[in-house]
């Protein structure tokens, strides 16, 4: 613990790891009557408060749990993080068996735009959303990506395809995440896709958002921010110098410990 007091890219086993890291700096933290406060880190450089997308990993996690305390293990998320890396073939240990789902659901982020990408891994089907609408290009990209994802966790992949759901678009610069949250819940409950995307109604779901994340959110501060587990059999954590999150070394290729480390999301 006191050598990642000299660097913050020391590797630190995981009984030794504070969470989150006490060399870091003090994160700003928020807190609301009749709740817990909750804490927001930096997650990489030249993100704003609209672009960071830590309300996109945590939202949806809250509907798939709703529905696997009906239908146990029916639904699955995949962190926006690996979600991303899956839509540029960078799987890595992505840990899931898709074969143990019905859906699988993940938000890519692309140059600050957010996408809904739905697995089906049993009806061989992938569903991706844009809120700017679906071009041909990333619809193909969407159909390449998930398709090697399968194939590469040994699922059959013969006749696989991609389609998508008629929806609004959004009709500012800045909604995108926001309305491909309320497209992940519409999809995840069975239903159909209809709310507006006026600046009023874009609002509105921000606030319902926002209530989300401090009623149900989790404590991600102890989890891998590659893979979204803690624990597993990977005994060494590393720490990115910029936006001061943790990984699993394993997670991130074991990069140099001797040397200043930048994550994936800060290079």
């Amino acid at each position: 613990a006191e050598g990642l007091k000299e660097s913050q890219s020391k590797l630190t086993p995981t009984q030794d790891r504070p969470g989150p890291p006490g060399s870091n700096p003090p994160p700003s933290s928020s807190s609301s009557s009749g709740g817990p406060a909750r804490q927001f880190f930096p997650l990489g450089p030249d993100f704003s408060l609209q672009e960071r997308p830590q309300p996109v990993r945590a939202v949806p996690r809250t509907i798939p749990r709703k529905i696997n305390q009906r239908n146990d293990g029916q639904a699955a998320v995949i962190d926006s993080y690996a979600m991303t890396a899956i839509w540029k073939h960078k799987f890595g240990r992505i840990r899931v068996d898709p074969m143990a789902h019905t859906v699988m659901v993940g938000i890519v982020n692309e140059n600050h735009h957010w996408m809904l990408v739905v697995m089906y891994p049993h009806e061989k089907k992938t569903l991706f959303l844009d809120p700017l609408g679906e071009g041909k290009g990333k619809t193909k990209v969407c159909l390449q990506s998930t398709r090697a994802f399968m194939r590469m966790k040994g699922c059959k992949v013969s006749r696989w395809t991609c389609s998508t759901l008629s929806h609004n678009r959004q009709q500012d610069s800045t909604s995108c995440g926001v309305l491909a949250l309320k497209f992940a819940e519409n999809i995840l409950l069975g239903e159909v896709i209809e709310f507006e995307t006026s600046q009023k109604a874009v609002h509105e779901l921000r606030l319902d958002i926002a209530t989300s994340l401090l009623r149900e959110s989790d404590d991600l501060s102890r989890l891998c921010f590659y893979c979204g587990m803690e624990e597993q059999d990977e005994e060494h954590w590393i720490c990115c110098d910029i936006c001061q999150q943790w990984y699993h070394h394993q997670c991130v290729q074991r990069p140099p410990v001797d040397q200043p480390y930048l994550c994936p999301g800060c290079t």
